[in-house]
């Protein structure tokens, strides 16, 4: 039972900080700084596609499943942040 109750924390906390971390790092001060360096630049721009990936797939996989409102609601708020990360960091000019 440990080990599920670990695995649970950790799908969740995925779902809840993969949002706000892409969001952090598509932020305008993020996006100026890492624009100097070319490396950090492409660093940035795949880190944040992997977390948004990830987060956004996990967000799915708890709202379609059969768990409580709550859950789910935090899931469709993660998944609602991924994607706005992903807009920022892809397709800012549009």
């Amino acid at each position: 039972m440990y080990s599920l109750a670990v695995l649970v924390m950790i799908l969740m906390s995925i779902v809840i900080f993969s949002g706000p971390i892409g969001f952090l790092l598509t932020s305008k001060k993020m996006w100026n700084y890492s624009k100097e360096k070319k490396a950090l630049w492409i660093i940035r721009r795949i880190l944040v596609a992997i977390i948004a990936a990830a987060g956004s797939l996990i967000s799915l996989l708890l709202v379609f499943n059969s768990i409580p409102l709550g859950p789910k609601l935090l899931a469709m708020a993660g998944f609602s942040l991924n994607i706005f990360a992903l807009k920022r960091e892809f397709f800012r000019d549009k």
